[in-house]
């Protein structure tokens, strides 16, 4: 069995090659859940908050959600949530 047909999964982070953004990730994410009438911590606090998050997700759940057999969109609202949670603002993300 050649490695291309072994080949299940390729994820690719495409930040910082293919989509370009000013500012830092935490801008984004205050912005977004200011425009969603949410409260948000200052810009810094809430890139900490997500690096720290994205980190212990990557640890627990690797390849996006993969290696846990957790879907990556349902990896990325549990990394989004703790990003907020880790800076001590709520975040009531709508249900399916």
């Amino acid at each position: 069995m050649s490695l291309l047909s072994k080949l299940r999964l390729v994820t690719v982070d495409v930040t910082g090659t293919l989509i370009a953004y000013k500012g830092q990730l935490g801008d984004y994410y205050c912005m977004a859940a200011k425009s969603a009438g949410m409260p948000c911590p200052d810009y810094k606090r809430m890139h900490e908050g997500f690096k720290a998050a994205y980190t212990e997700m990557t640890v627990r759940h690797p390849c996006f959600g993969h290696a846990s057999n957790m879907p990556n969109i349902d990896w990325w609202k549990m990394c989004v949530k703790d990003s907020f949670i880790r800076v001590n603002t709520s975040c009531n993300l709508p249900k399916k």
